[in-house]
C-alpha cells in the first residue's frame, strides 16, 4: 500500500484533527511540566509522581468514555440517533458515578505515595496537587466523553478547536497561580492543579454549548436525570475492559515513574521530562488509531466484507510507521534542545537532569515504534469491539514482560534507569505484536459471508 492511497488519505484527514486536539489537550499537562520546571526541581518531581498517580485512576475511568467512539460510529453507520443518543448519555453517567468513587483516593494520596516508597518531601507536595486533581477528575472524564461522541460521528474539527482555545488559557492561569502574577498570591504547584481544574471546565462547557446548538437534533440532555439500564450495562461492559487495557499500559509506565523515584529525586525528574516529551510526541498514534476506530466501526456497522478492515488496519500501520521513523529522527539528533525546552539549567541539579535525561530520551527513541503499533493495534481492535482478549494481552504484556523486567534489570542486575526503561521497551514490544496478531487472526476468521 502506498501513501497516495486513498483510505490513507481519508483516514489521515479524520485522524489530523484529532491529533491536533491530543496534541493541545497532552500539552496542557505539558505546561505544568514546563512551568513547575522552571519553579523548583522539588515542585517538578512531585508533578511527575503526582500526575502519574491521577493519569493511573483517570484512565480506568476513561475507558469508559472511548467505549462510545465504536459504539457511536456503528449506530450512527445505521442511522439509529436514538441509540447515539443513549450511548452518550449513559457515559456521562458512568464518568459521573466513577468520579465520586475515586474522589477519595485523591483526599489521601499522600497517604498511598508514602505506603509505595516515595520521598516524605515529594509525598506531602505531591499529596497538595492531588486533592485539586481529584475535583478535575469528573469535568475531564466528561470531556472525554463528549469528544468521543463526536469523534464517533466526525465532527473532529470542533475538537481540536476547543482544546486548541484552552491551551493559552493554561498558559496564563499557570503564570498567574504558579509564581504569584497579577496580585495573587505565589501558590506554585498547587497552582497548576487549580488552573487544571478551571481549564477543564471551560473545556466542558464549550463542548456543552456545541452540542446544545449545533447538534440539538441529538437531544443529548434531553430528560438526562433518567437513567437507562440497558445501556449502562452496555457502556460499562464494553468499557471497564478498555479502561483497564489503557490502565495496564499506563500502570507500566506509572510503575516506572515509582521505581525512579527509590532511585532519587534526580532520575525521577529526568523520567518526568523525557516522558512528558514521548507523550508528545505519541499523540498522532492516539489521534490515528481514535479515527481507524471509527473508520473501522463504521464498516463493522455496516456489514462491509473483510477487506475494507484490512485495508484500514494496512494504511493504519503504514502511517503509524512512517511518523515513528521521523520522530526517531529528531530524539536522535536533537535530544538536549528538545529536553531543555522542559527544565530550566539553572534550578537544582538542572544540568544533571539533563545529562540522564539525554540518555533516557536514547531509549524513547527505541520504543516509539512499538508504542505506536500498539496503538493502533487497539485502536483497529476497538473498532469491530474486541476488547476483552486484548485486555488480557496487554496485561501480560504490561505487567508481567514490561514492569517485571524493568525491575529485574533495575534492581536485581543493578542497571538502575536504563533498566527500567529497558523494561519499558520489552513491555511495548510484546504488545504491539500480540495485539496487532490478534486483530489480523480475527478477521480472517470471517468469511466473506459473514455478516458479523
Amino acid at each position: 500500500m502506498k501513501l497516495s492511497n486513498p483510505i490513507i488519505h481519508k483516514l489521515f484527514l479524520l485522524a489530523l484533527p484529532l491529533i491536533g486536539s491530543n496534541v493541545a489537550q497532552f500539552s496542557l499537562n505539558i505546561v505544568d511540566t514546563a512551568m513547575l520546571g522552571h519553579y523548583s526541581s522539588e515542585a517538578l518531581a512531585s508533578a511527575v509522581i503526582g500526575g502519574s498517580f491521577f493519569f493511573s485512576i483517570f484512565i480506568i475511568g476513561s475507558g469508559f468514555s472511548f467505549a462510545i467512539v465504536p459504539l457511536v460510529a456503528a449506530y450512527d453507520a445505521k442511522g439509529d440517533h436514538i441509540k447515539v443518543r443513549r450511548v452518550a448519555r449513559m457515559g456521562l453517567w458512568i464518568s459521573f458515578i466513577y468520579s465520586l468513587l475515586a474522589l477519595n483516593l485523591f483526599i489521601f494520596s499522600e497517604t498511598i505515595l508514602l505506603a509505595i516508597g516515595q520521598n516524605s518531601e515529594i509525598s506531602k507536595i505531591a499529596g497538595e496537587y492531588l486533592i485539586l486533581m481529584g475535583f478535575s477528575m469528573f469535568p475531564a472524564l466528561a470531556v472525554v466523553t463528549l469528544r468521543s461522541f463526536l469523534t464517533g460521528l466526525k465532527f473532529t474539527q470542533v475538537i481540536f478547536w476547543i482544546t486548541f482555545a484552552a491551551f493559552p488559557i493554561k498558559i496564563i492561569l499557570n503564570w498567574i497561580l504558579i509564581f504569584g502574577n497579577l496580585g495573587i498570591p505565589e501558590l506554585g504547584i498547587k497552582g497548576a492543579s487549580l488552573s487544571t481544574l478551571l481549564v477543564q471546565f471551560f473545556m466542558l462547557f464549550c463542548f456543552i454549548l456545541f452540542l446544545y446548538y449545533k447538534l440539538y437534533s441529538y437531544k443529548i440532555f434531553n430528560r438526562f436525570w433518567r437513567l437507562d439500564f440497558d445501556f449502562l450495562k452496555k457502556v460499562f461492559l464494553l468499557g471497564y475492559p478498555i479502561g483497564f487495557t489503557y490502565f495496564a499500559e499506563t500502570s507500566l509506565f506509572t510503575s516506572s515513574a515509582i521505581m525512579m523515584g527509590w532511585l532519587g529525586k534526580i532520575e525521577l525528574a529526568a523520567h518526568g521530562i523525557t516522558m512528558q516529551l514521548a507523550g508528545l510526541t505519541f499523540m498522532f498514534h492516539v489521534g490515528l488509531s481514535q479515527a481507524s476506530t471509527t473508520l473501522v466501526g463504521n464498516s463493522y456497522g455496516k456489514k462491509e466484507d473483510k477487506i475494507q478492515l484490512f485495508d484500514i488496519a494496512k494504511a493504519t500501520l503504514l502511517l503509524t510507521t512512517f511518523y515513528a521513523f521521523i520522530v526517531i529522527c529528531l530524539f536522535v539528533t536533537f535530544p538536549e534542545f528538545l529536553l531543555s525546552l522542559f527544565l530550566d539549567k539553572k534550578i537544582d541539579s538542572g544540568n544533571e537532569i539533563i545529562n540522564l535525561a539525554v540518555l533516557l530520551l536514547m531509549f524513547a527513541a527505541i520504543f516509539h515504534l512499538v508504542d505506536g503499533l500498539q496503538a493502533s493495534g487497539l485502536g483497529l481492535l476497538r473498532g469491530i469491539q474486541d476488547v476483552q482478549i486484548p485486555f488480557i494481552l496487554a496485561l501480560i504484556s504490561y505487567w508481567i514482560f514490561g514492569i517485571g523486567s524493568g525491575y529485574i534489570l533495575g534492581f536485581i542486575f543493578n542497571i538502575g534507569s536504563i533498566g527500567i526503561w529497558l523494561g519499558m521497551v520489552i513491555g511495548l514490544t510484546f504488545a504491539s505484536i500480540s495485539l496487532i496478531l490478534r486483530f489480523y487472526l480475527k478477521i480472517n476468521s470471517i468469511s466473506f459471508t459473514d455478516k458479523f
